[in-house]
């Protein structure tokens, strides 16, 4: 026996020494599972103590994983870790003297997506021990790890080096198949990138830079400060700008081409870049308030990449002009394009935000002074819908609902009236909340701004919103089966009677091993309860395509009590 053979050896026998050692008992499970669930407050009798076994093998292959790390932990999502243990060369783990509870399994190697059991977007499937359950021959899957990556040159087949890659991924979480970042890289000297360590799934690749030889003239004025005539401003045949570009040779993004990702896959994405004459912005801004360090704030300028505000464009440039009468600002270095153009308030003045959606393809001027810039104001009313106060310092806020990083909130006074001032068009996801609770939208009506669930559209009218809003308090607790027999894994999706409500009144969750599963923070109201087999990417916040799955459904009626324990086991649909 070598000496590290015989070190690593040693070290898995102290692993397993301290796997039996560690471990301290969660919460007593339910009792053995039949057609109607047992009481789950009825204690277990004796000493008895239980096992977790299992094997950890390749997602794609099928074959076993020597040496991944598997961490047994308490279940929940303050769970706490127990114990460690490394498989052996065919796989195998194994955690004994286990009292009787829930145990989340997650396990991690080199080359590998770390994962837990049955893992699901961050659901995964607890281990549940306790007489007459089943916790061993546990198959947890791990998928190789994928990799983009390629070259980034420019119009005569050059590296481009110093360029921003940004990768985007389709997101299901939400239920509504969202476009979202999924990380950068910047190109080395010899225009390469790499995005590693990916999960199967669908990309999109994108890329922003300046060409290096690039010069962008500023504006020339007068004596007094004053920018002088186009005809007599500098031009220069350097005066160029590239355009964000996508895969494969995109100019925005609604053109991008998908790429799918599987496990395991290396995939070459390379991306050329296309000099175009470079536009300027003349911005006529707000006067600096008064008072010592405070000045012109800089405007923000930003493109639309799938739904997000990406700010700021790789190699545009700003600088300012004054004279006794106004401030002038130029973006120099812009790309064609549709840009959104802000202007933020200093600190503790002012009416709020001022922005401009604009279409570039010729340079142009922007008065920042002129109402037509500003939003729109957006106020109204909120109430508890039970009838009691709101909780102290509730706060509203409009989050941009196409995962954009516009924002606007306010405090809600102590009679729910509050008031948001210059608030950009757009369509908005309303949001409550409170120190210490949990505030749900549970019905919305707007005047001047079309409305659904808790989303409002903000175009050129003032907005006036009225709105009754529930706290979550309840636990829902049941059971999963399929053909009469606990199903661990199944998606849990409980809806409100009508699926256009607002999504906050949805709730999800993942069944264990013995088919149970909680949801929590129910708001009252009237649901239908929906477990589903591998329904893990449905776009189930969209009406058209949960209605299938309703019909047979569980009816549950929630009036706010602390906990409601279904007397029967849901049946589990497949997709």
């Amino acid at each position: 026996m070598t000496r590290a053979f015989a070190t690593a050896s040693l070290l898995f026998c102290l692993s397993s020494v301290l796997a039996a050692q560690l471990v301290s008992p969660p919460p007593p499970p339910p009792a053995a599972q039949s057609d109607t669930p047992p009481d789950k407050s009825a204690p277990l009798s004796g000493p008895a103590t239980f096992s977790i076994s299992g094997i950890v093998v390749s997602a794609t292959t099928g074959t076993p994983l020597d040496r991944a790390e598997v961490s047994l932990s308490t279940s929940g999502p303050r769970g706490s870790q127990l114990a460690q243990s490394l498989t052996t060369e065919n796989g195998s783990f194994r955690f004994d003297h286990l009292q009787a509870g829930k145990y989340r399994l997650d396990a991690t190697r080199r080359g590998y997506i770390a994962a837990g059991y049955q893992d699901h977007d961050g659901f995964v499937t607890a281990i549940v021990t306790g007489r007459n359950l089943s916790s061993d021959g546990i198959r947890l899957e791990l998928l190789p790890t994928a990799i983009i990556g390629g070259v980034v040159t420019d119009d005569s087949g050059e590296p481009v080096g110093g360029a921003q890659v940004h990768l985007f991924r389709l997101d299901q979480y939400t239920g509504e198949g969202k476009i979202v970042g999924a990380g950068q890289d910047t190109t080395d000297d010899s225009g390469t990138y790499e995005f590693a360590r990916l999960k199967t799934g669908t990309y999109f690749v994108g890329v922003s830079s300046s060409p290096w030889y690039a010069f962008h003239p500023g504006r020339k004025t007068d004596a007094s400060g004053n920018p002088l005539p186009d005809d007599q401003q500098p031009h220069s045949p350097l005066d160029v700008a590239y355009g964000m570009t996508f895969y494969e040779n995109a100019t925005d993004s609604a053109s991008a081409s998908a790429i799918s990702l599987n496990a395991g896959d290396r995939t070459e994405i390379n991306l050329s870049l296309h000099a175009v004459p470079a536009i300027h912005i003349q911005v006529t801004l707000r006067a600096a308030e008064q008072g010592a360090g405070r000045g012109i704030i800089m405007p923000m300028l930003s493109q639309d990449v799938f739904g997000e505000q990406q700010m700021q464009p790789g190699g545009v440039t700003w600088m300012t002009t004054r004279n006794n009468n106004q401030t002038i600002g130029e973006f120099g270095g812009i790309a064609p394009g549709h840009y959104v153009l802000r202007q933020f308030q200093q600190p503790g003045g002012g009416d709020g935000p001022r922005s401009a959606s604009v279409d570039l393809t010729t340079s142009q001027a922007i008065d920042f002074t002129a109402a037509s810039v500003s939003g729109v104001d957006v106020s109204g009313k909120v109430v508890m819908a039970s009838g009691a106060k709101l909780p102290n310092r509730t706060r509203i806020s409009l989050v941009a609902a196409d995962g954009g990083s516009s924002r606007e909130n306010t405090t809600v006074d102590a009679d729910g009236a509050f008031a948001l001032h210059s608030v950009p068009p757009g369509r908005y996801d309303v949001q409550l909340g409170a120190s210490g609770a949990q505030l749900a939208v549970a019905q919305m009506a707007a005047n001047g701004a079309d409305s659904e669930g808790s989303h409002i559209t903000v175009a050129a009218e003032p907005v006036l919103l009225a709105a009754t809003l529930a706290s979550g308090s309840t636990t829902i607790a049941g059971f999963a089966q399929r053909d009469g027999k606990p199903l661990g894994g199944a998606m849990i999706l409980l809806v409100p009677r009508d699926p256009n409500a607002s999504q906050q009144l949805f709730r999800r969750n993942q069944s264990d091993s013995d088919g149970s599963f909680t949801l929590n923070g129910v708001v009252p109201g009237s649901y239908t309860l929906v477990a589903i087999e591998e329904g893990w990417t449905l776009d189930w916040a969209r009406p058209e395509v949960i209605a299938p799955y309703l019909s047979r459904g569980v009816k549950v009626r929630v009036t706010g009590q602390k906990s409601l324990d279904l007397p029967t086991a849901i049946a589990v649909q497949p997709r």
